[in-house]
């Protein structure tokens, strides 16, 4: 029966659960003692012991057992909250179970009185007028009014029932913000958390990282930190043999976990592709012997079961192909000197098939961090548009951008979820809002030389996946737009974006694109899926797409519409064709990301001619000269 007007269970939840919870956390306390019991008996047994070595160590221990100390404190007093917690719901769900009796009996009498005040006939003939909790005026009735005060009666009872349940509602309302403010106000807690509990198991692995015990923390630990940071100084607290461990042990989540060295995402992906390939094999497998079975029983129609099963046997196998060339692919990579090699490998920094992920890293490693050397300045991350998949995502632009950027940059090529592969797919933004969060994080995790730059490429749908990262408090020194779809669903310009609304912020596209050109006008009007044109908006500064090569203005327009056999790019190319090396559109990129001179965009010069207007490319007119602005 469904009471009306009836609050939330009070004794909603699992009380099992939360005991348990309080269980683990008096569990890390006793640990934690042990260990700070384990470091005062250090430190007594060096008490006799005089040696510089033993009395640089002394103050170390001392700190170490403080800090078991206070991690044990702490996960005392959050079990105890949760104890209280957890005998406090149990109380409401007993008193509310109680109370939910009564309010049940209650409405059912009020059924039964109002039975009793109206024969069948006359439920008939004004019943059906009534609400449950009306009763038939006295006016209205000839019969004995006790039956009508008894029908009020059961009516204000329920009502008292009623108000009493939802009191318990209140109360449990209650509850849960009085126990959040208790376990949000023990200091090592918010320290550790940034003011929020952030899962038992985050809980776990960020106090070992405080205690410096972290002998048992499991990648699942890690990973619930759900901070890049954290996640980094954990994963800085464990020795080699440790981290290789949760590599073999866990390298899906390390692979794709932001916040870990860029060396130790490689070898976990490296495990993850030869995993993958592997499973891809055992499909091929899978299939044959379904197609070999099924022809065994056709009579008619083999043909096409064959073509059904090759063609399924053909995709597994094209992925195969596509891994395998991830695994041995040749990386020139240039170290500060200036001299360079070649390693046999992509870097592959994210690698999940189920999400459709995939990044890789160009540039130089650390060998001791694993990470982005200290001299390198210039880092970007590129993000493709329309099309790209797992297979197919632009890691060769990449490479490009940073073979130009020189010894001292490193790009990212990241397609870190499913992106639209065709253009009427691409005129929704769900692409984009899923892919968002998901790039600010990765951007959150890259470890930035002290004087390193980040900056952040759109390219098509990629530019609207931007935005809205920034929309989401993605941080960055510097964003290009590239023919970008526009600045993100519900995103109206710069100031929208709380960490990079005044960052320098750049954009460009092809006159005579017709991808996502035509769809925003010829002049970047307000595209109503993708949000604020980027050509247009107030705080972007439109650069120079120019020509096919930089150093020869005049040389096959990037611009122009094909004319069959000049080499020129079609319209549709165009889209695309800005990311040919050496053209203005790509010379232009590696100064956004480097913080050179980028050349400004040459405004079109309408003209009348014969009665019609003309639009002359700002390129091509006479008193073209190239302007330039030095990037922020």
């Amino acid at each position: 029966m469904t009471l009306p007007g009836l609050a939330a269970d009070p004794g909603e939840g699992d009380v099992d659960g939360i005991r348990d919870l309080a269980k683990l956390f008096r569990g890390r306390a006793d640990a934690q003692r042990d260990g700070g019991a384990s470091s005062q008996s250090a430190l007594s047994a060096l008490s006799p012991v005089s040696a510089q070595s033993v009395d640089a160590l002394r103050p170390r221990i001392t700190v170490l057992a403080a800090r078991f100390t206070e991690v044990a404190d702490a996960a005392d007093e959050a079990a105890g909250a949760l104890e209280d917690y957890a005998q406090a719901v149990a109380d409401l769900k007993r008193r509310a179970a109680a109370v939910l009796v009564d309010a049940s009996a209650d409405f059912a009498a009020i059924t039964t009185r109002r039975s009793a005040a109206l024969d069948a006939a006359s439920e008939f003939v004004v019943g059906w007028a009534l609400e449950w909790d009306d009763v038939l005026p006295s006016w209205a009735y000839l019969d004995d009014p006790s039956l009508l005060d008894s029908w009020q009666g059961a009516i204000d009872d329920f009502h008292e029932s009623r108000a009493a349940y939802n009191a318990l509602r209140d109360e449990r309302d209650a509850l849960d913000h009085d126990t959040a403010a208790r376990l949000s106000g023990i200091p090592l807690i918010a320290a550790i958390t940034r003011n929020g509990l952030v899962s038992a198991s985050g809980f776990v692995a960020a106090t070992a990282l405080w205690a410096g015990d972290t002998g048992d923390v499991t990648a699942e630990q890690v990973a619930a930190l759900s901070d890049p940071t954290l996640v980094r100084q954990v994963w800085d607290s464990l020795d080699r043999a440790q981290r290789d461990a949760l590599i073999a042990g866990s390298p899906q989540v390390i692979g794709n976990l932001d916040g870990i060295p860029i060396a130790d995402r490689v070898e976990a992906n490296r495990l993850n592709i030869e995993a993958e390939i592997g499973a891809r094999r055992a499909e091929i497998d899978r299939l044959e012997a379904l197609r070999d079975a099924a022809l065994e029983k056709a009579y008619h129609s083999q043909d096409a079961i064959e073509r059904e099963f090759d063609a399924l046997i053909a995709e597994q196998q094209r992925l195969i192909d596509s891994y395998d060339g991830l695994l041995s692919q040749e990386v020139r990579v240039t170290e500060e000197s200036g001299s360079s090699r070649v390693e046999i490998g992509a870097r592959v920094v994210v690698f999940d098939p189920f999400l459709g992920a995939i990044a890789t890293y160009h540039g130089p490693i650390d060998p001791v961090t694993g990470d982005i050397p200290s001299w390198v300045e210039s880092v970007a991350i590129s993000v493709p548009g329309t099309g790209s998949n797992m297979t197919d995502f632009g890691d060769g632009r990449a490479a490009d951008l940073q073979h130009a950027a020189g010894r001292r940059s490193a790009v990212f090529q990241w397609a870190g979820g499913a992106f639209p592969q065709s253009i009427p797919d691409a005129m929704s933004a769900s692409y984009s809002h899923d892919l968002a969060p998901r790039l600010r994080d990765f951007a959150a995790g890259i470890t930035l030389p002290a004087n390193g730059s980040l900056t952040v490429i759109g390219h098509s749908h990629g530019g609207a996946t931007v935005g809205l990262a920034e929309a989401a408090g993605l941080r960055a020194d510097r964003v290009l737009y590239v023919a970008a779809a526009g600045m993100g669903d519900g995103a109206s310009g710069v100031a929208d974006f709380p960490h990079t609304s005044d960052v320098p912020h750049y954009a460009m596209m092809s006159r005579n694109d017709l991808v996502v050109g035509l769809i925003q006008g010829r002049q970047g009007d307000l595209h109503a899926l993708h949000g604020q044109s980027t050509l247009t908006a107030d705080g972007v500064v439109r650069l120079e797409t120019g020509w096919i090569d930089a150093s020869d203005p005049g040389s096959d327009d990037i611009e122009d519409y094909n004319v069959p056999g000049n080499g020129t790019p079609s319209a549709i190319d165009s889209h695309s064709s800005l990311y040919t090396p050496g053209s203005t559109a790509f010379e232009n990129m590696v100064a956004v990301i480097t913080g050179g001179r980028a050349q400004v965009f040459a405004q079109d010069e309408l003209i009348i001619a014969g009665g019609r207007p003309i639009t002359i490319d700002g390129i091509d007119r006479d008193d073209y000269e190239p302007s330039y602005v030095d990037v922020g």
